[in-house]
């Protein structure tokens, strides 16, 4: 691990490993957590396009409008520590300054309605009356997933990466988070509830005005055209990073960055996956994937 921070690290716990951010008191007490009929829920698996979900949401919410948007919500998901606070860049540093391991569903329990939430956790864990409040899932391919993890995790000397150890953590279901057959899946089956809103990445990427209208129905929100198409324009990567960089700059929010060093947002786009995985790696992945998907008629888009 070298000099790499311990918040850098990760743990198990009852058999999923988490970053080191994730404290095992809250997924604890998710169990006895109050939900609300307001509440609206964005759960993904890591890097299938959360922020851009969250930006979305919180678009709808504020007529289209980047500088009336409340992100107070946004810099951690409900199972982690407040993320919006100095981060120690070395063992050294953070042993002279800790960090304060507040959870942050201490905040997400005293925010006003109607809350917006994130969580990477598995279902099983979440409030057993969460589909009472709106749930919006956003599934990715795969194996852009795995690009998008190598790219983001990757950066980090604690739990260094290649994209073989990548692809055999996420097939091993030994990424963070826990098995992703199961988290998708399981909320595969519930598409069909009228609280949940099933979404496709890539649908989004190549329709966003027509799925957007889905999310805003979806969760009780609808829009005229034109706010619609403010929420369009808005919610583009580029967009999203400029109003980020804003953000940042006024020292407003620090969320843009994970632990203080990567960016959350990467490129974006769909399909990457082509320019990382070798023909052998593909090939590997393609049978496991057989295999595991065999019996559901979720589909994916790969290319």
């Amino acid at each position: 691990m070298g000099d790499a921070p311990y918040f850098k690290g990760q743990h198990e716990y009852k058999g999923i490993v988490y970053p080191n951010v994730v404290l095992d008191s809250s997924i604890e007490r998710l169990k006895s957590f109050q939900v609300r009929d307001s509440d609206i829920w964005i759960l993904t698996f890591p890097r299938a396009g959360t922020h851009w979900m969250m930006e979305i949401i919180g678009l709808i919410l504020s007529g289209g409008d980047p500088d009336k948007t409340d992100r107070s919500l946004y810099c951690s998901t409900v199972e982690m520590i407040n993320l919006d606070q100095h981060f120690p860049q070395t063992k050294e540093e953070e042993k002279l300054h800790p960090l304060d391991m507040s959870p942050f569903l201490d905040v997400i329990e005293r925010a006003p309605s109607p809350r917006v939430m994130l969580t990477h956790l598995q279902f099983n864990l979440l409030p057993r009356d969460i589909l009472k409040s709106k749930i919006v899932y956003l599934a990715r391919n795969p194996k852009d997933m795995i690009v998008s993890w190598f790219q983001f995790a990757g950066k980090n000397p604690a739990i260094p990466l290649t994209m073989d150890s990548a692809i055999e953590q996420f097939v091993t279901d030994k990424m963070q988070w826990g098995p992703w057959p199961v988290h998708v899946r399981t909320f595969w089956e519930l598409k069909d509830h009228e609280n949940v809103t099933f979404l496709f990445y890539e649908d989004l990427k190549k329709e966003p005005a027509k799925y957007i209208e889905k999310i805003a129905n979806g969760i009780g929100h609808p829009l005229s055209v034109e706010v619609l198409q403010k929420v369009v324009n808005f919610s583009h990567i580029d967009s999203q990073k400029a109003t980020f960089k804003k953000l940042e700059d006024t020292g407003k929010v620090n969320y843009v960055k994970s632990s203080g060093a990567y960016a959350f947002l990467n490129k974006g786009v769909s399909f990457r996956w082509k320019e990382f995985f070798t023909v052998a790696q593909n090939e590997a992945f393609d049978e496991w994937y057989q295999n595991r998907m065999v019996d559901t008629d979720l589909k994916f888009t790969f290319e």
